[in-house]
């Protein structure tokens, strides 16, 4: 029985050597694996952070972008001026066609337009368009008939009180 227990114990040993050098072999390889996938996560990582870094200088406007020249203003108009350049009838039209005026969009000159009518400059007129109210719509000539000649009253009688 002794000779069995040796064979055995002799066949252990020779099948654990082998087997520890499979897991050490299959060890190896896991911890190769592992290494290889970290450096791929650390790169990943990296282009990562770039492109938050990237996105965030965008959002604020950084040296990234191009740096914009600030809009320019368009000049103040005197509305007076204008209104009183414009003919006693007018349209929309012939307010968009003003040198000064002409500039603006339509919904602003409308703007304009409804500002004048509350302050009384403007009102509709029947022709369409509008008319400023200041002057006084060009009346139907009537045919001219001759002026009757006046005659000259006799001066009136001055008396003289009698005493």
């Amino acid at each position: 029985m002794a000779r069995r227990s040796r064979t055995l114990a002799s066949l252990e040993g020779k099948l654990g050597a082998v087997i520890r050098r499979e897991v050490s072999k299959v060890l190896r390889r896991l911890k190769d694996q592992i290494a290889r996938r970290e450096r791929e996560l650390t790169a990943l990582k990296a282009e990562y952070t770039k492109g938050a870094d990237l996105l965030r200088k965008r959002l604020k406007g950084g040296p990234a972008t191009a740096t914009r020249r600030p809009r320019r203003r368009a000049r103040q108009i005197n509305w007076k001026k204008v209104f009183s350049s414009l003919p006693a009838r007018f349209t929309l039209k012939t307010l968009a066609r003003h040198a000064v005026a002409g500039k603006r969009p339509k919904p602003h000159l409308y703007a304009v337009l409804s500002r004048w009518k509350k302050e009384g400059l403007l009102a509709k007129d029947s022709g369409g368009g509008y008319r400023k109210v200041t002057t006084r719509p060009p009346r139907k000539r009537k045919s001219r008939r001759a002026k009757p000649v006046r005659v000259q009253k006799p001066a009136a009688r001055t008396e003289v009180p009698s005493a």
